[in-house]
């Protein structure tokens, strides 16, 4: 990879570091040169590493200080060394600048990089979505009056593991009724009653991969105020996964759900950004937001996720993850959108 700003680059976040080695290290550091990328790692783990990723051409180096980033500088001549100003502690940044060198800012290459997905990311991102998929689908029946939010977030966080994932993606987000108008709400342990509309908000990791997705429900009967709110939603998802195309911008993708809500008198209630990216953050570039002139790319993965909130009463949010195609958007997703009415019991 080469850098603008610089020569060598230094590597300190785990997300990146498995991104740029393919392999994940709970500890060390990476070392970006134009052909050569390396991994300083201690002893705890360097043989595990280096018979992974020494077929890959991916040196490693035995060492748990900056001394090998030392050397690198020394042998290349250089006065710089790159780091992700977003994510490098100001700690690190000063133990590199006692090196006798100036750390500059490549947090933009970087995201720049991350940006477009392989081949391989994109296989693991649809594993990641389809247990996502699964484990949702497992624990459809087990939501009955009586049960609380932090029961149902339980079980889908369980079947994650049974079906082969690391861990949740973010804290998975169960809201009953009123607290579905809370985009964010903290699950706790909140009671489903009749008639309430249930909003479940999660994603896993696959090989360190994330999947996100929102499914809004309704236990008992829904009133004409919710069904006519969730066919707007459905609508503006449906257009969006319909209509954003290769080369638009962030906001004329977020304008296309933006618009449909619009058009139903929803869009004041419509609070957050249409999408963001996804790889081995939950949160990444390209952003379809209002203001994102970020330009969708074949391979970009992001989430499709208009929702509309009603404080005090309920909230809708029906989200997929997504990618770039042929110059089109493809769903990982296969659960249905239809609302789905769960049956009292």
């Amino acid at each position: 990879m080469k850098f603008d700003k610089t020569n060598l680059v230094l590597v300190t976040d785990e997300k990146q570091r498995l991104y740029f080695l393919g392999y994940h290290s709970t500890d060390g550091y990476v070392v970006l040169e134009k052909d050569i990328t390396t991994l300083v790692i201690d002893n705890r783990y360097f043989h595990a590493a280096q018979q992974l990723l020494s077929p890959k051409g991916i040196k490693v180096v035995l060492g748990a200080d900056y001394t090998y980033l030392k050397e690198r500088i020394n042998a290349l001549k250089t006065d710089t060394v790159g780091i992700d100003f977003d994510v490098t502690t100001v700690r690190d940044c000063q133990k590199v600048e006692a090196l006798g060198v100036k750390a500059v800012d490549v947090a933009a290459e970087i995201k720049e990089c991350m940006l477009v997905k392989r081949q391989d990311e994109l296989d693991n991102i649809a594993v990641a979505c389809d247990i996502a998929e699964k484990s949702f689908n497992d624990i459809l029946p087990l939501i009955k009056k009586g049960v609380t939010e932090r029961e149902i977030a339980n079980a889908l966080e369980f079947n994650f593991k049974k079906y082969g994932a690391s861990g949740t993606s973010f804290d998975t987000i169960v809201a009953f009724g009123k607290n579905a108008a809370i985009p964010h709400h903290e699950t706790g342990d909140d009671k489903l009653n009749d008639d309430e509309c249930v909003l479940i908000d999660f994603g896993c990791v696959y090989k360190g991969y994330c999947s996100d997705m929102t499914r809004t429900m309704f236990y008992g009967q829904p009133s004409k105020e919710f069904l006519d709110a969730y066919s707007a939603v459905l609508k503006a998802n449906l257009k969006a996964l319909d209509e954003i195309k290769e080369g638009m911008t962030g906001k004329q993708a977020d304008a296309i759900a933006r618009d449909v809500l619009r058009e139903s008198g929803y869009d004041g209630y419509f609070t957050h950004s249409l999408g963001h990216g996804i790889g081995v953050n939950i949160h990444e570039l390209p952003r379809l937001s209002p203001r994102s002139e970020d330009v969708l790319k074949n391979n970009m993965v992001f989430s499709d996720e208009p929702g509309v909130y009603f404080n005090d009463k309920f909230g809708i949010r029906i989200e997929d993850s997504c990618y770039m195609k042929d110059g089109k958007v493809v769903s990982f997703m296969k659960t249905t959108k239809e609302l789905i009415l769960l049956p009292r019991k």
